[in-house]
């Protein structure tokens, strides 16, 4: 070693102490000499040499001369282009990486340790004894950072003959690499933050050199993925350019694929021109960006054709802000949400996501929690709300609330949710991100809350298309731009440190958890520890964000092997981190159940029908679930800062959470999901300039008369009141009186309804002034309280003669209806507010105000005398309906209340009636029927056809409970479906249950006026509403989605089509004359025996069909237990025997007298064997007597048992859950529209 110097040719000293050597060749405890044990400045970092100094009996060789022994020396290119090296005398193990700080190259002589193996650069290395070693090739190496990620080393020569692995810290060096040492116990390497390699001297130094571990390439292919030989890393790790090291994304780089899913799978467009834009901080991409889809974004996204419009035009922060109700999802949130409440600003597009536990807390929500905070963070005030016709926007608390602050409610166009278009976009854009979150990580759907979450927190950090611009919401809202790279992406595995108060002393420090996005209420991540269903919050975590929950539940031998990133929390004070969701804490049954389903109903009013409807929640989603359930969530321990939501409602973009699996069969993802369970490939190019074509806005309605004058339509509303007040008077309302001793004057309010026009704009204010009439006392104040209405089948008889006969049919109502009655009992109270005279006196009622008890039938029996001294009667079978002279002259009236009705074969006749009414009553003339009682009349005089529709009421519905998006099905009831009684504890929660039955008797409303169709589904569910299942829950919502498939099918009756062939053909055998102008009355009876599986009782229904169409029709459990297929059918037969009584009745009061037996077709021959005789006494002598008055109408020729085959048997869908095809065959010869 004291001989000739191989780096200077010189002899007399060894080559680490040649005069002429690099500075970076200084050895270690040298320059701890004179640099008080710090690395020396300049040139390439050193590594140090951790021996202790080598005793002083050892003075043949130092401890520098020993350390340089051990390395192998590579320098740059000779002359010859050949490396020069040094090769130590003795070997290192092979598998570890020796730190060498004179090595001019990284080499291994091991080929397994490389990748992408080429031509090197240079041919061959010399060690220091002038050996020549043959360099093989070049490629790429790893090793693993204290982290769990890896470090891959650029440039590494293969060189079979060398007897270690080096690595060279110069060659780090150059690429950014520093190194610091504590003495000589602790060697660390540093880019950036990033630690690559922590050795301690007690564990990683082998003959006095530091080593790492070394990775074969093939093991860490699979986490680093394939790449094309010379290029970095994809995946987690980004190259540095000719730099010689490749280092993870906590580098500060990021691949777009990460990206992407932490910014809530954005679209890859928008993700590159918000790269290229740098339109926010912290997102620093390397590479290229992948054009591969993304698999998790074909199974949750496809939209619809858009409405295209005008996009918003505000000025200012909270002009104008956009709000919507989404929900109920099919399965509550960790802390019971069911609803989230969505809110975007017009002029910046931010959005607010807020999940509720119940709908009626979005008011609270709004007023207390969102608005405070927004408008002190923007500094302007909210100038306008727009959102649509929900319950929960209609509440008199926030209606009076708004009115106070000064702030316009805008209401949408009924029926069209496209109105309120920016919130219905930013739900779709906040649920199709949030179901691909949930789909990505594995989360059971339990997860929603956190995902809207997220989602809205990372779609507010990017760009959003309004129109022809875009912009970033969050920059567009603070004035600067937002950063991202505190975002992880959701549902990923993480790591997050035990503080010591909460851990023993040999307990880890950290534990497994799951990422559910930034934390609420602390500057930290929002984490879920799955053992335990914990939540809770930390700041100190590791993420691996390649391995997401599910895969991780799946696989646990594949968590330690994954990359950790360490991350450093960096936010911005002045930007509101949470301002998007905000996160504070939240603040009786019908007992009787319908299993009748007839259409001889008396005629409800609609408007009441869905006022008493929206009282109640929403019907929940049903789906079965894809994914984990919820599960009980446990206290958490007070270092853990959990998440609380507040509660919150609604529903009607309403796309509903869900997911589907790809073995699913079609009719299971057909209960599973709606419309958007369907997975489909679609544009995600963010826009929200999906205003609506056209829309009106219409304003709330006042909960009451004092909320209507603190608004500011104030003078309306006193020129109103003062109308109805001196209407009040001219009718002789009342008396003024002192109040005689022992009586009691209830007590009175004013109402306030806005009237709008077709386009939803007000036409009319109306003030009504209404008794508190459930202040009455029985027999004291009120005795008789009935008044008849309209039944239903009285209704479709009369239109389907009328299309027959080509009657014409016209409408008319009364003004101020009530009014007109006349109170026969002694009934005060007092004087109306705003208009008392200060003498303390009452009003003694003359006339039935509205709000009475007895106001419906005085004011009947009122018209019914007027009626009668204008030459009319009223008919014995209908008292609603009322009669005026014969023949061409016939005048028929069918009254509801105040809504009239008048049928006549001429125009002078209904003419000449309506003035006689006008000059009693104040009327209003509204021409042709097109509208009455929530039913649409269209009709075509030309080709002789009337159609009868509920399409605007199914609308509704659909509406209501979030289902007019949802995926059309073509029956009412699923071919599985079977009605099971649960047991008792078994069925859905108390809410569930009230929406169950609001839904129920909403189908009910429909059943019995316009869809025979549904009867016997609605049938089913009616039996069950004290306590449904989750299967029935479910079942229901699908015949609304049914309704809304098909809103405009109704009953519909002609003059050409009135009789089917078999009808024909049985009237000519009696000699029928079927002339036209003929009305012809059939009916048609079945049963299915024993269907029911818990008594095996036997469902039973009818259909009478007038003018080809239906006009009363039953579906119905019977009574009694059937003990065979033909009892069943002769007691179908019986109940439609009674009800053929009824209408030949009507009929023959109306001048149409049926002159024959009506046919009553049946489908079993044995019942009508029974009917026509006393035959099979041995099978029927055990039935009630009377099942038999059947025969003794048979025999008086008021009825004909007829046979017909099953296939021409329209009352088949009355009484069993049929298919498609033959369920619409059943429709079709019940004569009802299906266009």
């Amino acid at each position: 070693l004291r001989g000739e110097c191989w780096y200077c040719k010189e002899e007399g000293h060894p080559w680490f102490r040649c005069p002429t050597k690099p500075d970076w060749w200084t050895p270690w405890n040298q320059s701890q000499k004179g640099n008080g044990g710090k690395q020396p400045h300049g040139g390439a970092n050193m590594v140090a040499d951790p021996a202790e100094e080598t005793s002083k009996d050892d003075r043949g060789m130092g401890n520098e001369e020993r350390n340089a022994g051990q390395f192998y020396h590579v320098c740059d290119k000779d002359d010859s282009g050949t490396a020069v090296a040094r090769a130590g005398e003795e070997l290192h193990p092979l598998d570890m990486w020796v730190m060498d700080s004179g090595a001019a190259w990284t080499m291994t002589p091991r080929k397994d340790l490389l990748d992408a193996v080429r031509a090197p650069p240079i041919s061959e290395v010399r060690s220091a004894s002038g050996h020549a070693v043959k360099v093989a090739g070049v490629g790429r190496a790893a090793f693993r950072a204290p982290d769990g990620g890896l470090v891959v080393l650029k440039d590494v020569l293969l060189v079979p003959g060398l007897k270690a692995n080096l690595i060279s810290l110069r060659k780090l060096g150059q690429a950014g690499v520093s190194t610091t040492t504590n003495g000589s116990k602790t060697f660390k390497g540093l880019r950036g933050d990033r630690v690559l390699w922590d050795l301690h001297e007690s564990r990683d130094v082998f003959r006095s050199m530091w080593q790492i571990p070394a990775l074969i390439w093939e093991s860490t292919k699979k986490e680093l993925g394939e790449v094309k030989a010379g290029s970095g890393v994809q995946g987690e790790c980004n190259a540095v350019s000719a730099a010689g090291v490749t280092v993870s994304a906590r580098s500060g780089e990021t691949d777009w694929e990460t990206a992407h899913r932490r910014l809530g799978h954005v679209a890859m467009p928008l993700l590159q021109q918000l790269h290229k834009e740098e339109a926010v901080k912290g997102l620093k991409l390397s590479g290229q960006p992948n054009d591969t889809k993304c698999e998790t974004c074909l199974l949750s996204k496809f939209t619809r054709f858009p409405f295209h419009g005008v996009a918003g035009k505000s000025k200012a922060a909270l002009e104008l802000v956009h709000m919507d109700l989404v929900g109920p999802f099919p399965v509550r949130g960790s802390k019971g949400e069911r609803y989230f409440l969505t809110i975007v600003d017009d002029w910046s597009r931010l959005m607010w996501a807020y999940p509720l536990k119940q709908k009626d807390h979005a008011a609270s929500t709004i007023r207390d929690d969102w608005l405070p905070f927004v408008e002190r963070q923007s500094g302007h005030p909210c100038k306008s709300i727009r959102t649509d016709r929900g319950g929960e926007f209609l509440g008199g608390d926030l209606t009076a609330w708004l009115k106070k602050q000064g702030i316009e409610h805008q209401l949408t166009t009924s029926y069209t949710p496209q109105s309120n278009g920016v919130a219905e976009r930013a739900n779709r854009t906040i649920l199709e991100t949030a179901r691909a979150l949930l789909i990505e990580s594995g989360l059971g759907n339990s997860m929603w809350p956190h995902a809207v979450r997220h989602a809205t927190v990372a779609r507010n950090r990017v760009l959003t298309k309004v129109a022809d611009d875009m912009w970033v919401p969050l920059e567009r809202w603070l004035g600067k731009k937002p950063p991202v790279d505190m975002l992880r992406v959701f549902g990923c595995m993480a790591v997050a440190h035990v503080p010591k108060p909460y851990r023993t002393k040999l307990g880890a420090s950290a534990l497994w958890c799951v990422h559910l996005g930034l934390a609420a209420e602390s500057k930290g991540w929002l984490l879920w520890e799955p053992s335990k269903n914990v939540l809770f919050d930390s700041r100190d975590v590791k993420f691996v964000e390649n391995i997401m929950y599910g895969k991780w539940e799946k696989q646990p031998e594949a968590r330690v092997t994954q990359q950790l990133e360490e991350i450093t929390m960096h936010f911005d004070l002045s930007e509101p981190a949470d301002s998007e969701v905000t996160a504070p804490t939240a603040s009786g049954t019908d007992e009787g159940s319908n299993e009748d389903i007839a259409a001889d109903a008396e005629v409800n009013d609609p408007e009441q029908q869905q006022q008493e409807a929206s009282k109640t929640p929403s019907l929940p989603k049903r789906r079965k679930q894809i994914g984990g359930g919820t599960k009980d969530w446990v206290k958490v321990k007070e270092w853990v800062n959990p998440t609380i939501y507040p509660a919150r409602t609604r529903m009607a973009t309403r796309k509903l959470l869900s997911s589907t699996s790809e073995g699913a069969t079609t009719e299971q993802q057909e209960q599973a999901q709606g419309e958007d369970a369907v997975l489909f490939l679609g544009d995600d190019q963010e826009s929200d300039d999906e205003e609506p074509a056209y829309c009106f806005y219409a304003p709330i309605q006042p909960p009451s008369m004092d909320h209507a004058l603190a608004g500011p339509q104030r003078g309306k509303w006193l020129v109103s009141r003062d109308a109805e007040y001196n209407s009040q008077m001219e009718n002789h309302t009342w008396d003024l009186v002192y109040l005689p001793n022992g009586k009691k004057a209830i007590q009175c309010k004013w109402l306030a309804k806005i009237k709008t026009d077709e386009k939803g704009e007000p036409s009319v204010y109306k003030s009504r002034l209404v008794a508190k009439g459930f202040q009455q006392k029985e027999k004291e104040d009120y005795k008789e309280v009935f008044a008849p209405t309209a039944k239903s089948p009285t209704l479709r008889v009369l239109l389907a003669v009328a299309a027959v006969r080509k009657w014409k049919v016209k409408q008319m109502d009364i003004v101020t209806a009530f009014l007109y009655g006349i109170v026969e009992e002694e009934v005060y109270m007092v004087q109306p507010p705003g208009y008392e005279d200060g003498t303390g006196r009452v009003c003694k009622l003359n006339k039935a105000i509205y709000g009475l008890k007895q106001a419906p039938r005085c004011w009947y029996n009122r018209l019914a005398s007027a009626l009668e001294g204008i030459g009319f009667r009223a008919s014995a079978c209908d008292e609603s309906l009322f009669l005026m002279g014969e023949g061409e002259s016939l005048v028929l009236l069918l009254v509801y209340v105040d809504d009239i009705l008048l049928f006549s074969s001429s125009d002078k006749e209904i003419d000449g009636v309506q003035r006689k009414l006008t000059e009693q009553f104040k009327c209003k003339s509204l021409g042709e029927a097109r509208y009455y009682l929530g039913m649409h009349i269209e009709r075509d005089t030309e080709r002789g056809w009337l159609k009868l529709h509920q399409g605007q009421y199914i609308n509704t519905l659909a509406e209501k409970y979030s289902l007019q998006e949802e995926r059309e099905v073509v029956t009412p009831l699923p071919s599985e479906f079977k009605l099971i009684k649960a047991a008792e504890g078994e069925g859905v929660e108390s809410e569930d249950q009230r929406q169950f039955q609001s839904m129920v008797g909403s189908l009910l409303y429909a059943a019995v006026h316009t869809r025979p169709d549904i009867s016997f589904a609605v049938g089913q569910l009616a039996r069950v509403v004290q306590n449904p299942t989750e299967e029935q829950c479910g079942a229901a919502e699908r015949v609304v989605r049914y309704l809304k498939s098909y809103p405009t099918v109704g009953v519909q009756y002609s003059a050409s089509a009135q009789l089917s062939q078999k009808g024909i053909e049985v009237l000519k055998e009696k000699g029928e004359q079927l002339g036209e102008g003929k009305v012809f009355l059939s009916c048609f009876a079945d049963a299915t025996w024993a269907s029911e599986h818990e008594d095996s009782s036997s469902v039973g229904g009818y259909i009478c069909m007038v003018g080809g169409g239906p006009v009363s029709w039953r579906s119905k459990k019977q009574s009694e237990t059937a003990l065979s297929s033909v009892e069943s059918e002769y007691m179908a037969m019986f109940h439609a025997a009674k009800e053929i009584i009824w209408l030949r009745r009507l009929l023959k009061e109306i001048g149409h007298e049926q002159t024959c037996a009506t046919p009553l077709f049946s489908d079993s021959k044995g019942a009508i064997a029974m009917a026509r005789n006393a035959v099979l006494h041995g099978l029927n002598k055990h039935m009630r007597i009377k099942w038999h008055w059947l025969r003794k109408e048979v025999k008086l020729g008021t009825l004909d048992p007829i046979y017909v085959k099953t296939q021409q048997q329209p009352a088949d869908f009355l009484t069993k859950r049929l298919a498609e095809e033959p369920h619409w065959r059943c429709a079709r010869m019940a004569g009802m529209s299906l266009n």
